[in-house]
């Protein structure tokens, strides 16, 4: 009913019901425990933060989770870091059987889904104590390149806040109460770039982060065409997908400032983020990385996270890599780790006749809106014209109802001229090497 209402209202209404929304969000991070957690981040020295948060999350989660109190029984009473290897890996799967044991809270719980890079959902619990000192956290590395809370900011994000009968070109709306414009990335198609630009030329935002694909899109769409911008933000933050060096650069040369990249995960995990110099660093104070070679300097990460006092994430598989400046040595300490780039995925994404490359981060929220109930999702696409997607589910109930759920979702945000061939699997189709995709793209072309 509620979102028929908001459907069904002019604009300057729609943007009145996102500030009543942004007053509950401002409530919920922007409290005692955000304060406390800036505080400490700005007077304490993070190493000295990392050795007494890892005590401390241990303690807590053994004490508070009957998933680790099991797992953690046969060890003393105290762990700290050089105690790491004594405790056991967490995977994907561990999370998604046991959920409901490994958290530590019954109430205030805050579903925090994603579909990974393997398609699979994942729930992970978070609580509003969790959220409010990774806002912190955010606004601390914000704060140290000139950006600070209240300042305008627009931002590109996942939600969706546009009626999909909207005629008009309005594809943003205004959260007054975090002085924040917030973009849909679902209409960000060439033809449409230059209503956003226009509106960025309108609001003058200070900063501007979210989704890396669009904001690429449209500082591409501003260097082709010579558009002058009446705005010079101090700082873009992209999010949610991996920033390579062609387009920072594109990005940089458009808005004529400087990006900062950042990496954490829908799960939680500790942030790794981009200095003054161009290279990244490990934030210790929000948890404890550990790095095993694959090859040359590249490496996989496994993180325990000290935000994720829900479902606590305790050498924590999260699949992602990183490549180094150099080879670790053998006993490695968190100071020796230097982080030359974070490693991507090639080939992540679709291609829309319409859209041009449409990548995870809105193929993995469409999933997320995907009404029945299943267990892995997969797109794959062989031509331009379809993209196969196939689903992996228990029973045969919510087949009609899956079906027509993701094609009308696709139809929005990728595109109306699309084939879609839904099918139903037992399991997904690997590449190669042997790997389950999200996605898997055999286009033979490059779009520009």
């Amino acid at each position: 009913m509620v979102n028929l209402i908001y459907d069904k209202s002019p604009i300057f209404l729609q943007n009145i019901f996102i500030s009543l929304k942004g007053i509950q969000i401002y409530r919920q991070r922007y409290n005692k425990v955000y304060r406390k957690e800036l505080k400490i981040l700005n007077e304490e020295n993070e190493f000295n933060l990392q050795k007494k948060r890892f005590k401390s999350f241990i303690k807590y989660t053994r004490k508070n989770s009957p998933f680790y109190s099991q797992k953690l029984s046969h060890l003393k009473k105290e762990i700290s870091m050089s105690d790491i290897e004594l405790l056991p890996m967490l995977t994907k799967d561990e999370i998604r059987e046991h959920v409901d044991e490994i958290v530590t809270r019954n109430k205030g719980l805050l579903p925090m889904g994603t579909s990974g890079t393997t398609g699979k959902k994942l729930i992970i619990y978070s609580h509003p104590y969790d959220i409010s000192r990774r806002i912190a956290y955010l606004d601390y590395f914000k704060a140290k390149h000139g950006v600070k809370k209240g300042m305008k900011r627009a931002s590109m994000g996942g939600r969706t806040f546009v009626p999909e009968k909207q005629k008009s070109h309005i594809y943003w709306r205004h959260n007054y109460i975090l002085n924040q414009l917030l973009f849909s990335i679902y209409h960000a198609s060439n033809e449409n770039i230059i209503y956003y630009i226009e509106e960025l030329n309108r609001f003058k935002p200070q900063s501007i982060d979210g989704v890396t694909t669009v904001i690429y899109r449209i500082a591409k769409y501003i260097n082709k065409h010579s558009i002058e911008l009446t705005f010079k933000p101090i700082a873009i933050f992209p999010t949610a997908e991996t920033l390579t060096v062609t387009v920072k650069s594109e990005i940089e040369k458009a808005f004529r400032c400087k990006v900062f990249d950042q990496y954490s995960s829908s799960e939680g995990a500790p942030f790794i983020v981009e200095n003054d110099k161009g290279y990244y660093d490990i934030c210790p104070a929000t948890g404890y990385y550990e790095l095993e070679r694959i090859e040359g300097n590249i490496y996989e990460i496994t993180v325990t996270s000290f935000y994720t006092t829900t479902t606590p994430l305790i050498r924590y598989r999260i699949g992602d890599a990183v490549e180094l400046f150099d080879t670790l040595p053998e006993n490695y300490t968190q100071s020796d780790i230097k982080i030359k780039r974070i490693i991507g995925r090639k080939n992540d994404y679709l291609v829309s006749n319409e859209k041009g490359k449409v990548y995870s981060a809105i193929l993995s929220a469409t999933v997320r809106k995907t009404e029945g109930n299943f267990i892995e999702c997969q797109f794959i696409q062989n031509k331009m014209d379809e993209v196969i997607i196939n689903f992996v589910i228990e029973g045969v109930n919510d087949k009609k109802t899956i079906e027509h759920s993701i094609k009308e979702l696709m139809k929005v945000r990728f595109s109306e001229s699309t084939e879609y061939n839904v099918r139903f699997v037992e399991e997904l189709e690997s590449t190669d090497g042997g790997k389950t995709r999200f996605i898997i793209n055999n286009l033979n072309r490059e779009l520009s």
